[in-house]
């Protein structure tokens, strides 16, 4: 495949995801999900400072267009916010999740494939950010997770056998926690949400097993992340339910826990 064809084919790739970034006119949208609030929580401290970091990104473009893209970071395990004029300037092994194409000069829509229907006329984008499709973005989001997670040579799953030893820490949305009252036995519980402030505190010279409920992409971001950090970080396969199907020990939470 030449150049030319790649050029277009990213393009293309762009396009469709900015499609499906998107619910259709007038089409009720689904609100936005604990899951899904927790990974930009983790990655941008809030909702909040990741929608005004988003759209203030968006207005760096001053009158011009170009992608507003939420972009997933393998190797760090981390989301970011990214503005680019087309799709050479996507960075290089990131994996965009989440796709707008704004035109910020009020009334102008660049991309013909997509008319002003309304949503993008201004310069905040607010009303396109309404019809954000919060499902599929996670659903991306949870692919890209996974797909880190299970790369050759990332070695990221542990075993419940491969537990022994090591420094488990519980890493189940706060209130997943709330509405339980066992953990495994010797765990402690971190908060996913604050992982860039307590990475800190893990000891650099043990494995470090991070669980959730089912084993998937809540653990599986927090280990990649503390990986990234430099710690002997892994996840544990199956999460908690896999612990306890399979008779492993378990603790009352009030009597084992130490925040």
């Amino acid at each position: 495949m030449g150049a030319s064809a790649i050029s277009g084919l990213s393009e293309k790739l762009l396009q469709e995801l900015y499609v499906g970034s998107l619910g259709d006119p007038g089409k009720y949208m689904q609100a936005m999900t604990p899951a899904c609030a927790l990974a930009l929580a983790a990655n941008f401290g809030s909702v909040e400072r990741w929608r005004d970091e988003f759209i203030a990104k968006g207005k760096s473009m001053g009158g011009g267009s170009g992608w507003l893209l939420l972009v997933f970071q393998p190797r760090q395990g981390t989301l970011l916010n990214q503005c680019v004029a087309d799709h050479t300037q996507v960075l290089a092994g990131g994996v965009p999740v989440l796709a707008l194409a704004l035109a910020l000069v009020p009334g102008r829509h660049e991309h013909a494939d997509h008319p002003d229907d309304g949503a993008t006329a201004g310069t905040d984008g607010d009303a396109l950010m309404a019809r954000i499709d919060w499902a599929d973005v996670y659903e991306r989001y949870r692919l890209a997770v996974n797909s880190a997670s299970e790369a050759p040579g990332a070695a990221l799953g542990a075993s419940a056998d491969q537990a022994a030893g090591a420094v488990l820490i519980d890493v189940r949305r706060a209130g997943v926690l709330d509405a339980t009252s066992t953990v495994i036995l010797g765990a402690n519980w971190r908060d996913p949400a604050s992982v860039g402030n307590w990475a800190a505190e893990m000891p650099a010279d043990r494995e470090v097993i991070v669980y959730c409920v089912h084993g998937h992409e809540v653990s599986r971001a927090t280990a990649l992340r503390l990986r990234a950090a430099g710690l002997k970080a892994r996840y544990l396969r199956g999460g908690i339910e896999a612990w306890q199907a399979a008779g492993r020990p378990l603790a009352e939470k009030a009597k084992a826990w130490v925040p």
